[in-house]
Order: C-alpha cells, then sequence, then structure tokens
C-alpha cells in the first residue's frame, strides 16, 4: 500500500475500510454505457450475488427456483445505476408465486433489499413497491396485459425522481416522487413462500438520461 494513502481517513473509517475488505460484500461498479452490456452475459452469474440453491442460468436464460422459502430472496448485480432504462423478459411459471424486479435498491446487511420493485405476480404484475420501506407505491394493475404462463417484455425507465414501466408495450406505472432513491443496484427476486419458477431472459440495459425517456410512450 503506498505511504500515507489513509492519513486523511478518521480512525472509525479505517476500521469500516478494514472491515469490508475482510468480508464478503460484493463490490459495487458504477454503471456505465461502456459498461452496460455487461450486466449479464448469458452463460454465468459472473457480476451477480445470490444463494446459488435458488438461482442459476440455463439456456441463457436466469432462474429463480424453489421449492418454498421463509424469507425473500434476492440476486443483486454489482452495477450501480442512476438514469437507465432496463428490458426484459420475464416468464412465471404456472403464474404461480411472486417475483420483481428491483432497481436503484441496496442490499442490506441482512442480503435482504431496500428499494423499488416493479412486481410480478398473480395481484401484482405492473405495480411498484418499495421493499423494506414505503411498501406500495404505484397500486394500479397491469395484469391485463400479462401473457400468463409466458414471455412477458418488462420495461423500467427510471431518470431523475420519475419511474416508468412497461409490460408487453402496454404503460404500467407513471411516478414522479421525490423520494425515491436517485441510484442503487439491480436484483431479482424471488418472494418467500411456495414454490416458486421465474425466468428472465434478454435482459438489455441502456444508460443514456438525455434520450431515455423519449423511448416509452405513455
Amino acid at each position: 500500500m503506498p505511504d500515507g494513502l489513509l492519513d486523511a481517513l478518521k480512525p472509525a473509517e479505517i476500521v469500516d475500510l478494514v472491515a469490508y475488505l475482510q468480508g464478503d460484500a460484493q463490490a459495487v461498479r458504477r454503471g456505465t454505457r461502456e459498461n452496460a452490456a455487461q450486466l449479464f452475459d448469458g452463460r454465468t452469474l459472473a457480476g451477480w450475488t445470490g444463494d446459488a440453491s435458488v438461482w442459476s442460468v440455463e439456456n441463457g436464460e436466469i432462474v429463480g427456483r424453489t421449492a418454498g422459502l421463509d424469507h425473500n430472496a434476492f440476486l443483486a448485480s454489482d452495477l450501480e445505476l442512476a438514469n437507465f432504462r432496463l428490458t426484459l423478459e420475464v416468464r412465471l411459471a404456472e403464474n404461480e408465486g411472486n417475483s420483481g424486479i428491483q432497481f436503484r435498491s441496496a442490499t442490506r446487511a441482512d442480503g435482504l433489499m431496500i428499494g423499488c420493485q416493479a412486481d410480478i405476480g398473480p395481484g401484482w404484475w405492473g405495480k411498484l413497491y418499495e421493499e423494506s420501506a414505503r411498501g406500495l407505491l404505484w397500486d394500479h394493475s397491469g395484469e391485463a396485459a400479462v401473457t400468463l404462463d409466458g414471455w412477458n417484455r418488462y420495461e423500467i425507465v427510471a431518470v431523475g425522481s420519475r419511474v416508468l414501466t412497461a409490460i408487453n408495450g402496454v404503460a404500467c406505472v407513471d411516478l414522479d416522487d421525490a423520494q425515491i432513491a436517485r441510484t442503487g443496484v439491480l436484483a431479482l427476486q424471488v418472494h418467500s413462500g411456495g414454490a416458486t419458477e421465474v425466468r428472465f431472459r434478454n435482459l438489455a440495459l441502456e444508460i443514456d438520461p438525455e434520450t431515455v425517456l423519449k423511448t416509452v410512450k405513455h
């Protein structure tokens, strides 16, 4: 380590830094236009952190599968995002269970997440929930646009305080909320409860705050 590198840090900050370096915490990278394509390589979960007994990759798809959980399970990306547009396809097998897409979120010390979630599941499709915080932020259902037990194209746009989502091209959320976090990571969720299988494919991340809002027609 170069001489003087820690001189600017307070003793407590040095302790925190050492504890972090010794721990298993995920290193977060700032999402950029250059590394946006690295979100998912289609073969492995490189760049993601989650329980290997729940999360895997099959045929180019991220799969969350469980016979039942007593707490929510998350697969978190290491890319920290501010303004972005994410599109992906999701299939909830038999339309049973519950899942979601976290964004501008953070991993808590207990492995759970805090932050916004675009919801997936019967009675929840298209709603916006703030995990471990304020709860339901957008209560209008997008279920009418969903192909049950089939592939559905989910789109999430976040620019500043505004969040927009769509399912299969049908607008769901259009919310401007000053309390929404401005940065955070993406994560996929399998909710606690009974058996669930959820699959995600064709993840595409765009980081372009100047034009991203124009890509979603509401």
